[in-house]
This record gives structure tokens, sequence and C-alpha cells, in this order.
């Protein structure tokens, strides 16, 4: 069974997650991706003092040997500096799904 993730990164605005989202799924590198219909109030410290911004969290179903490639991909069209992506392996995964992404996913 294909190992699968989840990856999520916040954006700067509704536009730039479905411009990510839209380039992800062009190059096949991801099989889905989700935008969820209200923006989160984000709190961080970046470059020494503490911040605040309205942000839309995306999250991109992929496989985990694609994860550096959509790094990368999500890296060279975010507007942020440093985006912050994380990656989390999905443990547990039903067999038609895994087989989905395998198949829409491009390979390596």
């Amino acid at each position: 069974m294909t190992d699968i993730v989840e990856i999520h990164v916040t954006c700067p605005s509704l536009l730039d997650a479905r411009e990510i989202a839209g380039k992800l799924l062009d190059e096949k590198l991801a099989a889905c991706c989700n935008i969820p219909v209200k923006e989160i109030d984000s709190r961080f410290w970046w470059q020494g003092k503490r911040q605040r911004q309205d942000e839309w969290r995306l999250a991109v179903k992929t496989r985990a040997d694609l994860f550096e490639a959509c790094a990368a991909a999500i890296r060279a069209a975010h507007p942020y500096e440093t985006p912050a992506i994380f990656g989390f392996r999905v443990d547990f995964v039903d067999a038609a799904t895994a087989a989905w992404v395998e198949e829409v996913c491009r390979k390596p």
C-alpha cells in the first residue's frame, strides 16, 4: 500500500491558496487539495517580533515520496519568504483512497 501524507501550509489569501493548489494539481503532485472556507487568525513570531495575520489553510493529500517535490513547488509559488510547510504521515487510510492517490499522483 502507498504511504500517504497530508501537507498543511498557511497562505496569506484565499487566492494564494487556490493558486498553489492549482499548481500542485496541474503538476500531479497532489491528488486533492482542501481549503476550508474561513480564514484563520494566525499569531506567530517572525524576525524577532510577535505577529498576527489572517491566513488560509491549504491541506494537500499526496504520496509520501512526493513530499519534497510538493514542498519545493509550494515554496516556489508561495509569497512568504519562509512558508510553514508541515507534512503528516497518514497512519490509516482506506485501501480505495490509497489506490486513488497512487493512481493520480505522478511518479517521482
